[in-house]
């Protein structure tokens, strides 16, 4: 049976290596909580406050982590498996050496993030804010960024090909170096305003 854990402050608890499996948190604060090389496994978060927590070296697995703040949260050397963010805000986290392993990240706020270099291969980020979060040679392959907020974020090195970006904000983007598919040139192109026309026959 699922154990649940409701409006509880839980702030500056020490869980670091220990294991968290089939729980469901619920209005909790995990403020500054020390959650380092935990291994959390089919747990809910759901408006939960994890802001100073530290999850570095954790592993996470099919864990949802719903409408969550996590801002300066120390994700160094996580591995994020299956995992649903949606919803959550992401802002100033330590995400160098983060593993992702798909997941659902629709919604998100990651706002201004620092995202250089990860691989976010095949994440669903539908609607997710990423305004002037920083990208540069991240992998997006496969990653739905359908109606993402993608203003002012730099794109330089990343790897697009065969994402989904319909309806995302791509209008003044710097796509120098950008790796993308025929398809999403001409699409890209289309949303600039270009007419797209095969050429005619010469007899």
């Amino acid at each position: 049976m699922e154990q649940v854990t409701e409006d509880r402050d839980l702030a500056g608890v020490d869980w670091s290596g220990q294991e968290i499996t089939g729980r469901r948190f619920v209005r909790c604060s995990l403020r500054d909580a020390d959650l380092s090389e935990t291994v959390i496994t089919s747990t809910i978060f759901e408006d939960c406050d994890l802001t100073g927590a530290a999850l570095n070296v954790a592993t996470i697995s099919h864990c949802a982590l719903l409408r969550c703040r996590l801002h300066g949260t120390n994700l160094f050397g996580a591995t994020l498996d299956g995992c649903k963010l949606t919803g959550s805000e992401l802002v100033r986290c330590a995400v160098g050496g983060l593993t992702v392993r798909g997941g659902d990240w629709s919604y998100t706020s990651l706002r201004g993030a620092a995202l250089a270099r990860l691989d976010l291969s095949g994440v669903r980020l539908v609607e997710a804010d990423l305004t002037g979060a920083d990208l540069t040679d991240a992998v997006l392959r496969g990653t739905d960024l359908s109606r993402a907020a993608l203003a002012g974020a730099t794109l330089r090195g990343a790897d697009l090909r065969d994402a989904e970006l319909g309806g995302a904000e791509t209008v003044g983007l710097d796509l120098t170096d950008v790796r993308i598919g025929v398809d999403q040139a001409v699409a890209l192109a289309l949303a600039r305003g270009a007419r797209v026309e095969p050429l005619e026959a010469t007899g």
